[in-house]
């Protein structure tokens, strides 16, 4: 026969078990995700922002826009491969940032990057934020 204490340690166990199932479960219903890595990216050409979404649709092409020049800009040309989401509505792409930073279309701060259906409607929101890229030392 089990003792109390150990009776009561196994219940908790269990009760804690249960609710990260439950919130796993909420989070994972939670609708679509899209993130941006590194958080900080540094401003200069030829610079990489990994990016990714979970949560969509399966097999869902997925368009990404973000304020360039001032103008309202359609990049999901520009990342690769272009974003489709795979069976579990999930994707991964790269964006090489080159003329972008060259003609100053984008800037050092914080840009939003929607992601939108075919038919234009926002799915998710993340922030790509640009930083100041470290100077390089001139050699004497």
């Amino acid at each position: 026969m089990m003792n109390k204490a150990r009776l009561a340690r196994i219940s908790a166990i269990l009760g804690v078990a249960f609710f990260l199932s439950v919130l796993s479960i909420s989070v994972a219903h939670a609708g679509p995700e899209l993130k941006v890595l590194p958080d900080k990216v540094e401003y200069k050409r030829r610079v990489q922002a990994f990016i990714s979404g979970s949560g969509f649709q399966p097999n869902q092409e997925i368009g990404l826009r973000i304020m360039m020049g001032g103008v309202l800009s359609d990049v999901s040309y520009l990342v690769k491969p272009r974003p489709k989401t795979n069976a579990n509505g999930a994707f991964a792409s790269v964006w090489t940032l080159n003329r972008e930073i060259r003609r100053k279309l984008l800037t050092v701060g914080s840009h939003e990057l929607t992601a939108v259906d075919e038919n234009g409607k926002e799915l998710a929101t993340t922030k790509l934020t640009f930083k100041k890229a470290a100077s390089k030392k001139k050699k004497k």
